[in-house]
């Protein structure tokens, strides 16, 4: 019986339901904030094309919410947070689905956790005292490497292996400590993912197949937004900093990340996309940097 239970949670139309009883149950609860109806499902669906993005090719989201959100009339300061507090429920199923069909590395995600919560609290304590100069030129920098990992992985484009067959080299997962902890202080100081550094990384330097990267950097990813969300929970109760005013939203786009989430991670059944999930990455990195220069 049990296991006949755990089947129906293999199938897209189970979520699909799932998502229509929920927008059903929510907008008929009484007392329950919701933001306006157009905003609810302009911000549900795009929660779902983003996270289905997201699933495929290991990109952080924030690149992706903060046009949507600051379009909704989301201050920048704000959009930041929520695109954060978002991505926990779409990446939490990815995170799931992932390690249910064993493809993230449990090896690298435990060696590269510790390091990305050391990274992600320095950055996110020296948001407190950075001025907005700085930070423009961490962007620069964050962008700089980005764009030299991007070029080294367009250089072994069509010269892939299967690298999930070969043992990794811990000598090099060793020596990605400093990569781990740089990353993840953009993550915890701006939002970043951590993923843009991390993915590429893994691939050129630990020769894991895209799959297998993109899968470990979403789960190392999640465990970094709650990290992030657990350190403003603590900025909040210390009176530090307040929690966004427009969390209502959340109520549309963690849902709609939910159901993307769903899909993005079964992309890559399918040997077609498989094949081309190295360059759908790359093209995503690329139109993020351009984001984030411009």
């Amino acid at each position: 019986m049990i296991k006949k239970i755990k089947n129906v949670f293999d199938y897209l139309v189970f979520w699909i339901i799932l998502d229509i009883v929920y927008i059903l149950i929510v907008f008929n609860v009484p007392f329950v904030q919701l933001p306006k109806v157009y905003i609810f499902f302009i911000s549900h669906s795009f929660g779902i094309i983003v996270a289905t993005m997201v699933m495929f090719t290991g990109l952080g989201a924030g690149v992706l919410w903060l046009p949507m959100l600051s379009l909704l009339g989301i201050p920048p300061s704000e959009a930041i947070s929520l695109s954060i507090f978002t991505q926990i429920a779409g990446k939490g199923i990815g995170t799931l689905n992932f390690l249910k069909d064993g493809i993230a590395d449990l090896k690298v995600i435990k060696y590269f956790l510790p390091y990305t919560l050391i990274g992600i609290f320095i950055g996110y304590v020296a948001g407190f005292f950075m001025s907005l100069q700085s930070e423009q030129l961490l962007i620069y920098i964050f962008v700089a490497v980005a764009f030299y990992l991007l070029i080294q992985m367009l250089n072994s484009l069509y010269s892939e292996n299967q690298y999930d067959l070969q043992p990794i080299d811990y000598t090099i997962l060793i020596n990605s400590r400093l990569l781990v902890i740089c990353s993840s202080f953009f993550t915890g100081l701006l939002s970043i993912g951590n993923s843009d550094w991390l993915i590429p990384h893994m691939q050129e330097r630990l020769k894991m197949s895209t799959p297998c990267a993109v899968a470990t950097g979403i789960v190392v990813m999640f465990f970094s937004v709650v990290f992030y969300l657990t350190l403003t929970a603590a900025s909040v109760y210390l009176g530090i900093r307040e929690w966004p005013i427009h969390t209502p939203i959340l109520l549309s786009t963690c849902s709609g990340v939910m159901m993307g989430g769903q899909i993005g991670t079964r992309l890559t059944r399918y040997q077609w996309l498989r094949k081309n999930q190295k360059h759908a990455f790359i093209i995503i990195l690329a139109l993020s940097l351009i984001h984030l220069l411009w």
